[in-house]
């Protein structure tokens, strides 16, 4: 399967793990609006999600390497995410899943950036094999070990006003 399918299979996964309204979740896929010569997205990121007081705005990225390299964001994404994460109770993700690994992480775009209107980025990427040296706070999704599927996840999104001390997200 090729990168770009696991991208898709990895958003789907996410639909169905948050596209849950009897569990508080408001959760919507946005279509993609390409535009320009290259038919590069306009959207900032590929989910918004509600749950009671948060507004999430969530990015969707998947690789079959070690290392995720956060210049895949676009620039639209990166100063997108960033803008909305300074609105109080709003917060820009970016859901990153290392394939080989089955393993899936959360991180939050104010993590990542500077508070310039280029939102440039401070951290360029994050290596699976490093991850006891990432210097950025993360969480890690929890997943059904059960299943044979590439993943399924499970569990609440976190609160992030609380510190991460870099640690899986509590489970139901």
């Amino acid at each position: 399967m090729a990168e770009t399918e696991f991208g898709k299979v990895a958003e789907q996964r996410i639909k169905t793990w948050l596209d849950k309204p009897e569990l508080g979740y408001d959760f919507n896929r946005i279509p993609d609006q390409m535009s320009g010569y290259y038919m590069v997205s306009r959207n900032i990121c590929d989910f918004d999600c509600y749950k009671f007081p948060y507004f999430y705005h969530i990015e969707s990225k998947a690789t079959i390497h070690d290392r995720f390299e956060f210049s895949q964001l676009t620039d639209v994404q990166r100063i997108g995410l960033r803008d909305k994460s300074k609105i109080y109770g709003s917060y820009g993700l970016v859901i990153v899943l290392f394939v080989e690994y089955k393993r899936a992480f959360i991180i939050n775009i104010k993590d990542i950036t500077d508070d310039t209107p280029e939102a440039n980025l401070t951290v360029k990427s994050i290596n699976i094999n490093k991850i006891d040296k990432w210097t950025i706070p993360y969480w890690e999704i929890q997943t059904i070990p059960s299943r044979k599927q590439l993943l399924d996840y499970t569990g609440d999104l976190p609160d992030f006003e609380q510190p991460s001390d870099n640690k899986n997200i509590p489970t139901e």
